[in-house]
């Protein structure tokens, strides 16, 4: 199974690289600094969207003590919160690349599942 889900992040990375790219060709030159700025943070939050494609391929695969740090899934967090901007983006403003944007929304909700559990972890939940 995980090389079936290794294969489908391998197409949706693919997916959402054209995707980032065709972004980055058809951004127009800004006419004020709020542009400019708005310009900006989609382009870093396309970036953050493909890398939550191999934040999952590493934590599907891997269980590392590294990424049970605070540290580091703080930095997932922010992360994978702004690549959800985008996916959701694609899905209901820009009506691009939708099964791809779909795929990528269910890898962020296992990202995000695994973060949170790793930074609040609570032993109240698990009662017997």
């Amino acid at each position: 199974m995980k090389i079936l889900i290794n294969i489908v992040a391998c197409i949706a990375f693919i997916g959402q690289f054209f995707s980032f790219v065709f972004n980055a060709l058809n951004q127009k030159k800004p006419e004020c600094a709020v542009e400019s700025v708005y310009d900006n943070f989609i382009f870093v939050a396309f970036l953050c969207s493909l890398i939550t494609v191999g934040i999952f391929v590493v934590q599907y695969n891997f269980d590392f003590k590294l990424l049970k740090t605070k540290v580091t899934n703080s930095f997932f967090l922010v992360i994978t919160v702004l690549g959800i901007y985008i996916h959701v983006m694609q899905l209901i403003v820009l009506n691009d690349f939708l099964l791809t944007s779909c795929v990528l929304l269910l890898f962020d909700y296992y990202i995000m599942r695994k973060i949170l559990s790793n930074l609040f972890p609570s032993s109240d939940l698990n009662v017997e």
